[in-house]
């Protein structure tokens, strides 16, 4: 599995942002009701990152050479598959929620100010959903030469061979 790329979640955030700006554009032209801050969101993802934290933290120590348990290599997979999945979902998010908060804050003069503030932490909790999906990916990749990466960092480095003058 490759690492996720600060390009990719770009991406993926630009596209929350259009995406929402355009719902909220059509929602309001349609006449019907704009989201509210979505506090149980904010809390679930919250929590989320808070688990996989807590889902990575044994990996890492074993990465880092505490072997005194043997971390199951499925487990350690599925771990870095959530773990870059919450990065991409942060990132949509994050793009989603800022994308509602500047329409918000900048449509009718201030008026829906408080609710855009609102969204601001829905921002936040998904950039922290993004970054925790970063840093426990990072706990579960092995670096180049580790215990059981078979690759061929493995072999012994050695300088090239001196060419005859």
């Amino acid at each position: 599995m490759n690492r996720t790329r600060v390009s990719q979640l770009a991406l993926w955030g630009a596209v929350g942002l259009v995406a929402d700006l355009g719902v909220h554009i059509l929602l309001e032209r349609s006449g019907a009701a704009l989201p509210q801050v979505p506090w149980p969101a904010i809390v679930g993802m919250v929590a989320l990152s808070l688990v996989l934290l807590l889902l990575g933290w044994p990996i890492k120590q074993w990465r880092d050479g505490d072997r005194e348990t043997e971390i199951d290599p499925v487990k350690a997979a599925r771990v870095a598959m959530l773990a870059k999945a919450a990065a991409l979902a942060g990132a949509v998010l994050t793009g989603w929620y800022a994308g509602a908060s500047v329409y918000l804050l900048a449509s009718a003069s201030g008026v829906r100010a408080g609710e855009g503030l609102g969204m601001l932490a829905a921002v936040g909790a998904a950039a922290l959903l993004m970054m925790t999906g970063l840093i426990v990916e990072s706990f579960c990749s092995l670096p180049p030469g580790g215990p059981r990466s078979g690759g061929p960092d493995d072999r012994p480095h050695t300088d090239p061979p001196e060419v005859p003058a």
